[in-house]
Protein backbone atom coordinates (compact mmCIF):
# COMPACT_ATOMS: atom_id res chain seq x y z
CA UNK A 1 0.00 0.00 0.00
CA UNK A 2 1.34 3.47 -0.79
CA UNK A 3 1.58 6.47 1.57
CA UNK A 4 -1.25 7.93 -0.42
CA UNK A 5 -3.42 4.95 0.05
CA UNK A 6 -2.52 4.99 3.75
CA UNK A 7 -3.74 8.40 4.62
CA UNK A 8 -6.94 8.11 2.70
CA UNK A 9 -7.79 4.61 4.59
CA UNK A 10 -6.90 6.33 8.00
CA UNK A 11 -9.10 9.26 6.65
CA UNK A 12 -11.93 7.15 6.07
CA UNK A 13 -11.49 5.50 9.14
CA UNK A 14 -11.37 8.66 10.81
CA UNK A 15 -14.39 10.05 9.20
CA UNK A 16 -16.44 6.65 9.69
CA UNK A 17 -15.84 6.67 13.47
CA UNK A 18 -16.54 9.80 14.04
CA UNK A 19 -19.86 9.32 12.59
CA UNK A 20 -20.57 6.46 15.06
CA UNK A 21 -19.62 8.76 18.11
CA UNK A 22 -15.80 7.12 18.51
CA UNK A 23 -13.49 9.34 20.26
CA UNK A 24 -9.80 7.82 19.15
CA UNK A 25 -8.68 6.14 16.33
CA UNK A 26 -7.02 2.98 17.91
CA UNK A 27 -3.07 3.00 18.30
CA UNK A 28 -0.43 3.43 15.34
CA UNK A 29 0.61 0.13 16.21
CA UNK A 30 -2.67 -1.65 15.78
CA UNK A 31 -3.56 0.26 12.58
CA UNK A 32 -0.38 -0.21 10.76
CA UNK A 33 -1.01 -4.17 11.92
CA UNK A 34 -3.86 -3.79 10.32
CA UNK A 35 -3.33 -2.02 7.18
CA UNK A 36 0.09 -4.32 7.25
CA UNK A 37 2.34 -1.07 6.91
CA UNK A 38 4.81 0.66 8.50
CA UNK A 39 4.47 2.33 11.78
CA UNK A 40 6.13 5.76 10.18
CA UNK A 41 3.48 5.76 7.38
CA UNK A 42 0.87 5.94 10.14
CA UNK A 43 2.58 8.24 12.35
CA UNK A 44 3.17 10.47 8.86
CA UNK A 45 -0.20 9.85 7.86
CA UNK A 46 -1.90 11.19 11.78
CA UNK A 47 0.64 13.94 11.66
CA UNK A 48 -1.11 15.45 8.16
CA UNK A 49 -4.55 14.65 9.70
CA UNK A 50 -3.98 16.97 13.02
CA UNK A 51 -2.34 19.29 10.78
CA UNK A 52 -5.72 19.38 8.59
CA UNK A 53 -7.43 19.34 12.25
CA UNK A 54 -8.90 15.98 11.84
CA UNK A 55 -7.29 14.19 14.55
CA UNK A 56 -5.64 15.98 18.01
CA UNK A 57 -2.65 14.12 19.17
CA UNK A 58 -1.80 13.60 22.79
CA UNK A 59 1.09 12.14 24.71
CA UNK A 60 0.78 9.96 28.00
CA UNK A 61 -1.12 6.93 29.65
CA UNK A 62 -4.14 8.60 28.15
CA UNK A 63 -2.52 9.82 24.45
CA UNK A 64 -3.73 9.25 20.64
CA UNK A 65 -5.10 10.13 18.36
CA UNK A 66 -8.37 11.71 19.14
CA UNK A 67 -11.11 12.59 16.43
CA UNK A 68 -11.75 16.35 16.79
CA UNK A 69 -15.21 15.74 14.78
CA UNK A 70 -16.58 12.94 16.91
CA UNK A 71 -19.78 13.82 18.93
CA UNK A 72 -19.62 12.26 22.69
CA UNK A 73 -22.75 12.40 23.34
CA UNK A 74 -24.85 11.52 19.96
CA UNK A 75 -28.02 12.91 18.89
CA UNK A 76 -30.52 9.51 19.24
CA UNK A 77 -33.57 11.49 18.47
CA UNK A 78 -34.06 10.05 15.33
CA UNK A 79 -32.22 7.15 16.17
CA UNK A 80 -34.76 4.99 13.68
CA UNK A 81 -34.38 7.80 10.93
CA UNK A 82 -30.91 7.59 10.86
CA UNK A 83 -28.30 5.08 9.92
CA UNK A 84 -24.86 6.47 11.66
CA UNK A 85 -23.60 3.75 9.64
CA UNK A 86 -24.75 4.63 6.07
CA UNK A 87 -22.61 4.74 3.05
CA UNK A 88 -19.74 2.84 4.89
CA UNK A 89 -21.20 -0.51 5.28
CA UNK A 90 -19.37 -3.45 3.10
CA UNK A 91 -22.18 -5.42 1.19
CA UNK A 92 -22.02 -8.93 1.84
CA UNK A 93 -23.76 -11.35 -1.20
CA UNK A 94 -25.19 -14.59 -0.73
CA UNK A 95 -25.07 -17.24 -2.99
CA UNK A 96 -21.98 -16.64 -4.13
CA UNK A 97 -18.54 -18.11 -3.02
CA UNK A 98 -15.94 -15.31 -2.85
CA UNK A 99 -12.94 -14.19 -0.75
CA UNK A 100 -13.49 -11.34 1.90
CA UNK A 101 -10.04 -9.43 0.34
CA UNK A 102 -12.04 -9.64 -2.85
CA UNK A 103 -14.67 -8.56 -2.27
CA UNK A 104 -13.80 -5.60 0.48
CA UNK A 105 -11.48 -4.75 -2.50
CA UNK A 106 -14.70 -4.66 -5.22
CA UNK A 107 -16.16 -2.33 -2.93
CA UNK A 108 -13.62 -0.07 -2.88
CA UNK A 109 -12.14 -0.50 0.59
CA UNK A 110 -8.55 -1.56 1.77
CA UNK A 111 -8.52 -5.05 3.46
CA UNK A 112 -6.72 -6.01 6.27
CA UNK A 113 -5.98 -9.51 8.08
CA UNK A 114 -5.07 -10.68 11.69
CA UNK A 115 -4.13 -14.08 12.00
CA UNK A 116 -5.41 -15.23 15.73
CA UNK A 117 -4.24 -18.90 15.19
CA UNK A 118 -3.46 -21.80 13.16
CA UNK A 119 -3.30 -25.30 14.38
CA UNK A 120 -3.81 -28.96 13.58
CA UNK A 121 -6.75 -30.38 16.00
CA UNK A 122 -8.82 -33.95 15.53
CA UNK A 123 -12.33 -33.83 13.92
CA UNK A 124 -15.54 -33.91 15.66
CA UNK A 125 -18.22 -36.52 14.36
CA UNK A 126 -19.60 -33.34 12.37
CA UNK A 127 -16.64 -32.90 10.82
CA UNK A 128 -15.61 -36.71 10.16
CA UNK A 129 -18.69 -37.05 8.41
CA UNK A 130 -18.68 -34.05 6.63
CA UNK A 131 -14.89 -34.35 5.40
CA UNK A 132 -15.49 -37.96 4.80
CA UNK A 133 -12.39 -38.95 7.30
CA UNK A 134 -11.50 -41.14 10.44
CA UNK A 135 -10.62 -39.79 13.75
CA UNK A 136 -7.53 -40.23 13.50
CA UNK A 137 -7.24 -38.00 10.92
CA UNK A 138 -6.37 -33.97 11.58
CA UNK A 139 -8.36 -31.02 10.87
CA UNK A 140 -6.72 -27.71 9.64
CA UNK A 141 -7.96 -24.70 12.23
CA UNK A 142 -7.42 -21.67 11.33
CA UNK A 143 -8.95 -18.23 13.11
CA UNK A 144 -8.62 -14.40 11.96
CA UNK A 145 -10.11 -11.10 12.03
CA UNK A 146 -10.63 -9.16 9.34
CA UNK A 147 -10.74 -6.12 8.92
CA UNK A 148 -12.38 -3.18 6.45
CA UNK A 149 -10.74 0.27 5.83
CA UNK A 150 -8.83 -0.39 9.42
CA UNK A 151 -11.89 -1.07 11.29
CA UNK A 152 -12.82 -4.58 12.67
CA UNK A 153 -15.18 -6.06 10.38
CA UNK A 154 -15.58 -10.14 11.19
CA UNK A 155 -14.33 -12.74 13.22
CA UNK A 156 -13.76 -15.68 10.94
CA UNK A 157 -13.09 -19.83 11.84
CA UNK A 158 -11.85 -22.15 8.94
CA UNK A 159 -11.50 -25.30 9.13
CA UNK A 160 -10.74 -27.80 6.12
CA UNK A 161 -9.02 -31.79 6.22
CA UNK A 162 -5.65 -31.93 6.67
CA UNK A 163 -5.15 -34.69 4.38
CA UNK A 164 -6.56 -33.24 1.45
CA UNK A 165 -4.55 -30.32 2.08
CA UNK A 166 -1.17 -30.82 3.44
CA UNK A 167 1.18 -28.41 5.15
CA UNK A 168 -1.40 -26.06 4.67
CA UNK A 169 -0.39 -24.07 7.87
CA UNK A 170 2.85 -23.59 6.61
CA UNK A 171 1.63 -21.28 4.03
CA UNK A 172 0.63 -17.62 4.26
CA UNK A 173 -2.36 -16.92 5.43
CA UNK A 174 -3.17 -13.61 5.38
CA UNK A 175 -4.91 -13.41 2.21
CA UNK A 176 -7.47 -14.76 0.80
CA UNK A 177 -7.66 -18.81 1.30
CA UNK A 178 -9.87 -19.56 -1.40
CA UNK A 179 -7.41 -18.26 -3.36
CA UNK A 180 -4.62 -20.16 -1.91
CA UNK A 181 -6.55 -23.30 -2.58
CA UNK A 182 -7.08 -22.78 -6.17
CA UNK A 183 -3.57 -21.89 -6.31
CA UNK A 184 -1.65 -24.56 -4.51
CA UNK A 185 -4.58 -27.29 -5.01
CA UNK A 186 -6.30 -26.95 -7.70
CA UNK A 187 -9.63 -27.38 -5.69
CA UNK A 188 -12.11 -24.17 -6.26
CA UNK A 189 -15.10 -23.67 -3.93
CA UNK A 190 -17.93 -22.70 -5.75
CA UNK A 191 -21.40 -23.79 -3.86
CA UNK A 192 -22.17 -23.22 -0.23
CA UNK A 193 -24.60 -23.92 2.14
CA UNK A 194 -25.22 -20.57 4.48
CA UNK A 195 -27.32 -20.30 8.01
CA UNK A 196 -27.51 -16.52 8.70
CA UNK A 197 -28.80 -16.15 12.62
CA UNK A 198 -28.30 -12.56 14.43
CA UNK A 199 -26.72 -13.11 17.72
CA UNK A 200 -24.90 -11.18 20.83
CA UNK A 201 -21.37 -10.83 20.94
CA UNK A 202 -19.50 -13.23 23.99
CA UNK A 203 -16.88 -11.56 25.78
CA UNK A 204 -14.57 -13.36 23.57
CA UNK A 205 -15.79 -12.64 20.26
CA UNK A 206 -16.33 -8.72 21.20
CA UNK A 207 -13.16 -8.49 22.79
CA UNK A 208 -11.60 -10.22 19.70
CA UNK A 209 -13.65 -7.43 17.40
CA UNK A 210 -13.19 -4.76 19.75
CA UNK A 211 -16.76 -4.18 20.40
CA UNK A 212 -18.81 -3.84 23.09
CA UNK A 213 -20.22 -7.02 24.92
CA UNK A 214 -23.78 -7.65 23.71
CA UNK A 215 -22.86 -6.07 19.95
CA UNK A 216 -25.33 -7.48 17.31
CA UNK A 217 -23.20 -9.60 14.59
CA UNK A 218 -24.26 -11.88 12.09
CA UNK A 219 -23.38 -15.30 12.38
CA UNK A 220 -22.60 -17.33 9.06
CA UNK A 221 -22.48 -21.11 9.52
CA UNK A 222 -21.12 -22.33 6.00
CA UNK A 223 -20.36 -25.41 4.42
CA UNK A 224 -18.26 -25.02 1.22
CA UNK A 225 -18.64 -27.80 -1.87
CA UNK A 226 -15.47 -27.29 -5.14
CA UNK A 227 -16.28 -27.57 -8.95
CA UNK A 228 -17.21 -31.15 -8.53
CA UNK A 229 -19.69 -30.86 -5.36
CA UNK A 230 -16.95 -32.55 -3.35
CA UNK A 231 -17.18 -30.88 0.48
CA UNK A 232 -14.03 -28.25 1.21
CA UNK A 233 -14.90 -26.34 4.80
CA UNK A 234 -16.65 -25.88 7.70
CA UNK A 235 -16.51 -22.44 8.99
CA UNK A 236 -18.62 -20.09 11.39
CA UNK A 237 -18.01 -16.35 10.46
CA UNK A 238 -19.09 -13.40 13.07
CA UNK A 239 -19.63 -10.02 10.93
CA UNK A 240 -20.51 -6.95 12.83
CA UNK A 241 -24.08 -5.96 12.23
CA UNK A 242 -23.05 -2.69 11.56
CA UNK A 243 -20.78 -2.83 9.18
CA UNK A 244 -22.53 -4.98 7.09
CA UNK A 245 -25.64 -5.38 4.66
CA UNK A 246 -26.49 -8.98 3.44
CA UNK A 247 -27.44 -9.11 -0.49
CA UNK A 248 -29.57 -11.97 -1.77
CA UNK A 249 -29.62 -11.53 -5.92
CA UNK A 250 -33.46 -11.97 -7.10
CA UNK A 251 -33.77 -14.59 -9.70
CA UNK A 252 -37.14 -14.51 -10.44
CA UNK A 253 -39.12 -17.43 -12.81
CA UNK A 254 -39.10 -20.80 -10.92
CA UNK A 255 -39.14 -19.71 -7.55
CA UNK A 256 -36.42 -21.75 -5.87
CA UNK A 257 -33.11 -20.47 -4.55
CA UNK A 258 -30.54 -19.24 -6.70
CA UNK A 259 -28.31 -21.89 -7.59
CA UNK A 260 -30.88 -24.11 -6.36
CA UNK A 261 -27.85 -26.85 -5.90
CA UNK A 262 -26.86 -26.67 -2.25
CA UNK A 263 -27.63 -22.97 -1.42
CA UNK A 264 -29.74 -22.11 1.37
CA UNK A 265 -30.38 -18.93 3.29
CA UNK A 266 -32.22 -18.92 6.57
CA UNK A 267 -31.96 -15.42 8.54
CA UNK A 268 -33.53 -15.95 12.43
CA UNK A 269 -33.56 -12.86 14.75
CA UNK A 270 -32.14 -14.63 17.63
CA UNK A 271 -30.79 -13.05 21.01
CA UNK A 272 -30.54 -15.83 22.99
CA UNK A 273 -27.88 -18.70 24.28
CA UNK A 274 -24.95 -15.87 23.60
CA UNK A 275 -22.68 -18.15 25.30
CA UNK A 276 -23.47 -20.81 23.02
CA UNK A 277 -23.19 -18.88 19.94
CA UNK A 278 -19.28 -19.71 20.67
CA UNK A 279 -18.15 -22.83 19.43
CA UNK A 280 -15.74 -21.61 17.47
CA UNK A 281 -14.84 -18.44 18.22
CA UNK A 282 -11.22 -17.39 19.45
Amino acid sequence: MTYEETFATISRLADDLARRGFTKLPAERELAERLNVSRSSVRRALAELEDEGIVHRKRGRTGGAYLTAAQSQPDNTFVDEVDPAEGRRVERPLGTVVGVPQMLRSQGFESGTRLLSASYEHPTEEERHYFDIDSDDLIAAIVRIRFADGDSLSLESFRVSATRFPQLLERSLIGSLYELLVEHYGVRPTTADEQIRVVCASPRVAAALAVEVGTPLLKVTRNTYDQFGEPVEMSVDYFRADRTVLHVPAHPGDGQEPGAHRLQHRLEMGHHDTQREVTTDA
